[in-house]
């Protein structure tokens, strides 16, 4: 048997725990696979799919989940909450794993992100992460996993492999941009033949973003959170985004706004720098109105439009299909190349 196949089978037998079954965590020394090896398909609107039914990776008994609203705290049993489009809207096969915040402590699914994005064609999977009851690299272990499932399965998904991105507000932009930049990272790897699988996400929208986990610019309480009350040196260093970004970081789209004063908007700054030294695409929106994640509200005037910029930036470089409502006049980088008579670039980190 090739070790494509191997790796196939071995990934439908780990992920074989029905979708919507219980939330029982597992630890991973007393694991068993189930025979059922399959994740039902076409993805459903709430269906479930757990990260690590093999066995969640350092797992430990912290007690139950807590489940307020959308908030979900006391996390050990990591998973995705699916989001697929509307039957029959064009897609360009696009896939988001949408990280929410929470400060590390809790996560807060309720922004509402499917929302802007189903109707692009794009199939959000809200992730379930660890959080501080588990610190790092449990974070990074749980979305990593995430991309490696979604690109594994793309075929049965109705997905495109290579249009899978990441999306975080607040600290859950950390955890994206974690997987933005530290993908091949060993402490992303558990062992398991998923790790075969490549982890980079294909773009990054990172939204009033905790991003650096050193002064003056961190967030004291995220970093608290996920490192610890006493992090060394190298610990703050190898989870601050800016210092981990390279040639290969996929390309951002970055928002943030001089009304935040609870993450300084100095975290998007230096990621846009450390981006731009790499000449890595990336697309920076700085708006002087809006408290944090207020990015929706039109009380704060031109933020409020984030969203369908991002949704042109996404148009352009061929993640969503053209639209007849588009802002734009040329939707595509082949049409601009087009219009210009130059040959069409190749697409943003392709």
């Amino acid at each position: 048997m090739n070790a494509t196949r191997l790796l196939a089978l071995t990934a439908l037998v780990f992920l074989a725990a029905d979708a919507c079954g219980a939330e029982t965590p597992v630890a991973a020394a007393t694991a068993t696979p189930t025979s059922n090896p399959a994740i039902p398909t076409p993805l459903a609107t709430g269906q479930v799919i757990p990260l690590w039914p093999e066995g969640v990776p350092g797992w430990k008994d912290i007690g139950p989940e807590k489940v307020s609203g959308t908030t979900y705290t006391n996390i050990s049993n990591p998973r995705l909450i699916v989001y697929p489009p509307p039957a029959g809207t064009p897609s360009d096969g696009t896939a988001i794993i949408y990280c929410p915040g929470g400060g590390y402590v809790h996560v807060n699914t309720g922004g509402g992100i499917q929302g802007l994005f189903n109707p692009l064609g794009v199939t959000v999977f809200a992730l379930l992460y660890r959080c501080q009851e588990f610190g790092a690299p449990a974070p990074l272990q749980d979305v990593l996993r995430a991309v490696r499932l979604v690109r594994t399965h793309a075929a049965e998904f109705g997905l495109n492999p290579a249009h899978i991105g990441v999306l975080g507000g607040s600290a859950g932009a950390h955890v994206a941009g974690s997987a933005g930049t530290l993908y091949d990272d060993p402490l992303g790897r558990t062992g398991s033949p998923l790790d075969r699988v490549s982890a980079r996400p294909d773009f990054m929208i990172l939204i009033f973003s905790v991003l650096s986990m050193e002064d003056p610019t961190a967030s004291a309480s995220s970093r608290k959170a996920l490192l610890g009350a006493n992090p060394t040196p190298e610990l703050m260093a190898h989870y601050s985004i800016e210092r981990q970004v390279t040639a290969s970081t996929p390309p951002a789209f970055l928002v943030h706004t001089q009304g935040d004063t609870t993450v300084k908007l100095e975290n998007e700054l230096q990621v846009y720098a450390a981006l731009r030294k790499n000449n890595v695409p990336v697309e920076l929106h700085l708006y002087p109105l809006g408290t944090h994640g207020s990015g929706q509200d039109p009380n704060f005037g031109p933020t409020a439009l984030w969203p369908k910029l991002c949704e042109e930036w996404m148009r352009f470089n061929g993640w969503v299909p053209p639209s007849p409502t588009s802002l734009m006049k040329v939707q595509t980088a082949t049409e601009a190349a087009a219009r210009s008579g130059k040959t069409a670039p190749k697409p943003a980190g392709r």
